[in-house]
């Protein structure tokens, strides 16, 4: 099992580099489980994303964005 690098913080950025997983025909990323914290995150929520060459995974509060409008 490769090394796991170390988390690196500038202000209020977190940096960390997450492992790309394939499961079936889909890739994913986990998000840390302190993130999901911070942001009151729980399995199942849908989480905005916008990506060109950055992918940002957008939290917002509850109600501001529902699963139907995707």
């Amino acid at each position: 099992m490769p090394k796991r690098r170390k988390q690196v913080t500038r202000g209020d950025i977190v940096a960390e580099p997450r492992q790309v997983i394939k499961i079936g025909h889909s890739y994913y990323i986990s998000l840390p489980p302190e993130f999901m914290k911070a942001h009151g995150i729980k399995q199942g929520d849908w989480l905005p994303t916008a990506a060109n060459h950055i992918l940002k995974v957008i939290p917002m509060p509850e109600g501001k964005y529902a699963s139907d409008e995707v």
